[in-house]
């Protein structure tokens, strides 16, 4: 990891990349999952930061094991794709309708920050407009960037006392017949 951020909970300038490689070759279920995450704030005008985020996650099976299923990448809802339910995206179970995830995700976020009007210098209270884009593949799959889905819309960051909270209600952009949608979503304990 390198983090180069003015701040870990509320930053407006410089960049956070992750790059995380995991590999298993005992056992039964043999496979490789990599995980590479890159953050990037920039300070636009008068306390006005770009927020742009972008993941992309890649895991395989080995030789003859297939990628294991409790290994899977999920999407959607916050700190994904925003708008949709969470970890509601790619494909899903026919028989009981639950998202199945996959072995492979591609992420991107945009943020534009602002402060809450009459908060002052207080940069822990914030809103901001948002569009995201998404998908999970499965094993084998190829990332289509066709099959993407996209969202926008507006919320409030606030650093609370016990932690920081996201409201959010997005728009999705071209949900598709069996999508899982949610409008207003809440979290608790993470930031971008």
């Amino acid at each position: 990891a390198r983090d180069s951020r003015d701040s870990a909970l509320t930053p407006t300038v410089g960049r956070y990349q992750r790059a995380n490689l995991e590999l298993d070759l005992v056992g039964d279920s043999k496979y490789y999952r990599a995980v590479y995450e890159h953050q990037w704030y920039k300070p636009l005008f008068s306390k006005v930061t770009l927020a742009l985020k972008g993941e992309i996650d890649f895991g395989h099976g080995i030789g003859n094991s297939a990628y294991p299923v409790f290994k899977n990448f999920y999407g959607g809802g916050i700190g994904s794709v925003r708008g949709y339910y969470s970890s509601s995206l790619g494909a899903v179970d026919s028989r009981y309708g639950d998202a199945l995830g996959g072995a492979s995700r591609l992420i991107g976020n945009a943020e534009l920050q602002l402060p809450f009007p009459g908060s002052g210098q207080d940069r822990s209270l914030r809103w901001f407009g948002f569009v995201d884009g998404g998908q999970v593949y499965q094993e084998g799959e190829k990332m289509r960037l066709s099959q993407l889905r996209y969202s926008s819309g507006l919320g409030i960051s606030w650093i609370s006392p016990v932690g920081p909270l996201k409201l959010s209600y997005a728009k999705p952009l071209n949900a598709k017949t069996g999508d899982r949608l949610e409008r207003f979503q809440f979290q608790m304990g993470s930031g971008f």
